[in-house]
């Protein structure tokens, strides 16, 4: 997708505060097809945080019931990182919740958590009032959605005071900026004449460095160190 640069990625990771990204995202949401973005951040022992341009009265009434006591995209938030599809079943426990949801607009969907090595979650949500998401769509876009929701969950963990410096090796930082770009392990040792498992590794090695547990998150962890 054009809309999708290098240059626009290096955007979101370099902004320096939480409520830049905030500006950024309506934006780019509306640009992979969905006018409709929710942020969550699940803090142990906290109500969640909650940051969305749904229609406002979908936010009261969802506050005024407390929903989000039986919203199952947190209850599986809470127990799985991997992207969840909206669907009928999905709600299945709390039919009533979903019409009612699907009523002000948020009729398709999906929602990706990420979690770093310790801390919060979060949780990013997109959605539209037509327009079924079929698993190619899904498997186009998952990227982006996965890319939003961590540079959003490093900028709402980060210490802006003491932003950590990441050593990491020339080698290294080569095999991200390629899987920035969107290049895959096999493409990456292709591009540099290496062979996979060695590509492989470095990745491995740039997500311990930065204390993630996945690629994109070192990539975000490093673009905001200044290390990328």
């Amino acid at each position: 997708m054009d809309q999708w640069k290098e240059e626009q990625l290096r955007l979101l990771g370099s902004a320096q505060e939480e409520q830049e990204l905030f500006e950024l995202l309506p934006g780019l949401v509306r640009q992979l097809g969905y006018p409709y973005y929710r942020y969550i951040r699940l803090n142990p022992g906290a109500s969640p945080w909650i940051k969305n341009n749904y229609p406002e009265e979908w936010n009261q009434y969802y506050q005024d019931h407390n929903l989000y006591v039986i919203d199952p995209v947190l209850t599986r938030a809470r127990h799985s990182h991997m992207p969840v599809l909206w669907s009928p079943e999905i709600f299945a426990k709390d039919p009533a919740f979903w019409t009612q949801k699907q009523s002000f607009g948020m009729r398709h969907g999906w929602s990706q958590t990420v979690q770093h090595v310790q801390g919060p979650q979060s949780i990013l949500c997109v959605a539209r009032p037509k327009g079924e998401i079929d698993r190619r769509e899904f498997y186009q876009k998952a990227g982006h959605i996965l890319w939003l929701c961590n540079v959003l969950h490093s900028a709402a963990i980060r210490d802006l005071s003491s932003t950590p410096t990441y050593l990491l090796s020339p080698r290294e930082v080569e095999v991200l900026k390629w899987s920035g770009e969107g290049k895959t392990a096999p493409e990456i040792a292709r591009l540099l004449e290496l062979n996979v498992r060695t590509v492989n590794f470095h990745i491995a090695n740039a997500i311990t460095k930065t204390g993630t547990t996945n690629k994109v998150a070192a990539m975000v962890a490093a673009i905001q160190s200044g290390a990328l």
